[in-house]
């Protein structure tokens, strides 16, 4: 994937060619494309694959003749990723007069909701950053309302099921903690203001990037503190049901167990004491009236007990 972008009257368009575009996008480059950049630019292979590593920590490098960012945002999700919700790096090479991206997933540079009053150079990677930033702000607000239904479908049913999602989402959420807490590091040193000038308006942009993604990260490790808590809670509860079923069974098991211990005794081939036998006419009944007297009595001592 190779796409060209130009910056005119504060958006992002496309452009024709290289000569004439701001903004490049390459995703998944090739050998080939690779050596090329290695090769014009001088960007060293291994900052190349640091904009493909999903386990890269975000950074910021100064180089003579460009800067380097890479920079963390959520993978994007689909329905067949079954709660896994996953975090990826992208990389961010800004030269003099134009800007390199390396990103294997698509970024919606032409929204002009996300991308607009784009003046500079600087503004662009801001709002690349910002965007980023309110990716997670969306997926964020996905995983809350799926936590909410899953503790809803918990309710009713111990299926193990529903608890491995919420283990699942649990670990994801963790996963955008530590995204998060990289993403906070490396902002805060754009905000020193080392090795990129910012003007009054582009610190200012910069300084709400810095609160929007502190505000994620709160909120991040709010709903993993929850849904941690909240396992918890639902595997004691789980634990408590499954005693109480075993409880039931085991007197079930007790009430049928004395009339089967009767049976047993009556069904010997011997003669019995008390006139019982094949003789007596009542014998039946009365060995119908010991299972019930039996089981009414294991129930008694049990609700009594209760």
């Amino acid at each position: 994937m190779l796409k060209y972008y130009k910056i005119e009257n504060g958006r992002i368009t496309k452009a024709s060619d290289e000569d004439s575009a701001d903004i490049v996008l390459m995703g998944s480059p090739s050998q080939e494309q690779r050596g090329a950049l290695v090769k014009k630019y001088e960007i060293a292979e291994h900052t190349i694959a640091s904009a493909f590593d999903n386990d890269e920590l975000s950074r910021v490098e100064y180089d003579d003749d460009f800067t380097t960012i890479v920079f963390k945002k959520p993978r994007n999700y689909t329905s067949e990723d079954n709660f896994e919700f996953r975090v990826e790096s992208f990389g961010i090479f800004l030269f003099e007069d134009w800007v390199l991206l390396l990103s294997d997933a698509e970024i919606p540079l032409m929204d002009s909701r996300r991308f607009s009053k784009i003046d500079s150079l600087n503004t662009f990677v801001i709002k690349l950053l910002n965007y980023s930033v309110y990716h997670f702000n969306e997926h964020l607000k996905i995983m809350n309302r799926i936590s909410e239904e899953l503790e809803d479908k918990l309710q009713n049913t111990l299926d193990n099921k529903y608890l491995q999602y919420m283990f699942t989402l649990n670990k994801g959420l963790i996963y955008y903690v530590s995204a998060l807490n990289s993403n906070e590091a490396l902002l805060k040193k754009l905000q020193m203001g080392r090795g990129m000038q910012f003007n009054e308006n582009e610190r200012e942009l910069l300084d709400d990037v810095v609160i929007e993604n502190r505000q994620s990260l709160q909120q991040a490790e709010i709903y993993a503190n929850i849904l941690a808590s909240l396992m918890d809670a639902r595997a004691s509860v789980v634990n408590n049901n499954m005693n109480v079923l075993m409880r039931t069974l085991n007197i079930i098991t007790i009430a049928i167990t004395i009339p089967t211990f009767v049976a047993s005794i009556f069904g010997m081939n011997v003669k019995f004491p008390f006139g019982l036998g094949e003789n007596n006419p009542y014998s039946f009944w009365i060995i119908v009236a010991i299972f019930v007297l039996s089981v009414a009595g294991v129930l008694f001592v049990w609700r009594k007990r209760k």
